[in-house]
């Protein structure tokens, strides 16, 4: 709030501009709506993400998830009558800069962190929020150790072991799968963790993986199309590449050359950064994701109302607000904005919360059972296909 008072051509004497001064303090105080000013300090949480480099249009939904439902928490009055001020830090898409982001925000006093996107940044982060004992809730960081790291460490999607399964289920018993191969980025721990987990689930007798192809996202299109050279010759009836954008690439230099195999994803095709890179010219493909924009859930619903554009939600800003609301929930049915050990217990109690993206009850690791959605492309476009429901008790 701003206040000007201007006196023109009005001398008076000291007392007189004293009272006046005192009677404006006073007014400030009382009538501001200032929370800083009205003595509630804001909430600290940090929201680590790649706002630069080559992770930053991947990561673009994450961010953009945390701030809408931040901003909603704190137009209906913030959390336990403190407004949240998010704190961004860019971990500047590597592991190194997100190790350094996560010891930025320690050094700030945060109360939590939201991040990361990535399963190798998370990693990173998860390593310091854990020594120092600071709550973190990953949106969407699948690789199984996130939350092994300790037990400050949630999130709010399923793990590469069930997407891995989902993934080997849906390629034999759906697609009728007997062969596949494997094309997998050797700089990321997402892409060698889930291909291994699709082996393992795919190959039994009768189904086999026939090559592991290996690359790097930032292997030339000379590597690329040697590796879809050897696809040929095997002729796989699947072809699975757990990547990101370059995944995209990928295909697209698959559709040149008319492969005759059916490609399959994970959860890392679920951006518009994806498509942009040549998943747009993908005939036929599948990957699994962790929500769709047809849900008709009730927080579905309430939050794609709020939205003018209700076609290019992607699953990873929905997650981000779940997780974000996850986390106001523990604050306040733990009594506290601040006690950070207090948040954990009560994250670690979490049963039957209702999401955006479907029911969460961690399991002892701060891991969600959670559905997983198949989605289909067909000629460049996503579309629901169908879902595989994870029994809860043969996964733990």
């Amino acid at each position: 709030m701003a206040a000007s008072i201007t006196f023109d051509r009005i001398k008076k004497n000291h007392k007189i501009k004293t009272m006046l001064s005192l009677w404006v303090i006073i007014f400030l105080l009382f009538f501001s709506t200032d929370p800083v000013l009205a003595g509630e300090q804001p909430i600290k949480i940090a929201a680590i993400f790649s706002f630069t480099g080559a992770a930053a249009g991947s990561n673009a939904p994450s961010i953009k998830g945390v701030r809408a439902a931040v901003r909603k928490i704190n137009q209906q009055g913030g959390v336990l009558e403190r407004p949240i001020e998010l704190v961004e830090i860019d971990n500047q898409s590597s592991p190194i800069g997100s190790r350094v982001a996560a010891e930025k925000a320690a050094h700030l006093g945060v109360t939590a962190i939201i991040g990361c996107n990535w399963s190798s940044h998370s990693l990173a982060v998860a390593k310091v929020a854990q020594r120092e004992g600071i709550p973190m809730i990953s949106n969407i960081s699948t690789h199984p150790e996130v939350t092994r790291t300790g037990n400050y460490i949630f999130r709010v999607c399923f793990t590469d072991a069930i997407q891995g399964r989902a993934m080997a289920h849906f390629a034999a018993e759906v697609l009728k799968a007997r062969t596949g191969v494997l094309m997998v980025d050797l700089n990321s721990d997402y892409g060698i963790t889930l291909s291994e987990l699709f082996r393992k689930n795919f190959e039994k007798p009768g189904e086999r993986i026939l090559s592991r192809l290996e690359y790097k996202n930032n292997s030339d299109l000379h590597h690329f199309r040697h590796m879809i050279s050897r696809t040929i010759k095997l002729n796989p009836d699947v072809v699975f590449i757990p990547g990101f954008v370059e995944s995209g690439i990928i295909l697209r230099e698959m559709a040149k050359v008319g492969l005759n195999t059916i490609p399959l994803g994970g959860d890392g095709w679920g951006f518009n950064d994806f498509f942009k890179a040549g998943g747009s010219e993908l005939e036929q493909g599948y990957y699994c994701t962790h929500w769709d924009s047809q849900s008709t859930s009730a927080p579905a619903l309430e939050y794609l109302s709020h939205r003018q554009d209700k076609t290019h939600v992607w699953a990873a800003e929905v997650l981000s607000v779940d997780a974000v609301n996850l986390l106001a929930q523990a604050m306040i049915q733990s009594g506290t904005s601040t006690d950070r050990s207090m948040i954990r217990k009560s994250l670690s109690e979490v049963h039957g919360f209702q999401g955006i993206t479907g029911t969460i009850s961690f399991d002892k690791n701060g891991d969600p059972i959670k559905d997983v959605v198949i989605m289909e492309i067909r000629n460049g476009k996503p579309f629901f296909h169908s879902r595989f429901i994870l029994n809860a008790d043969e996964e733990k």
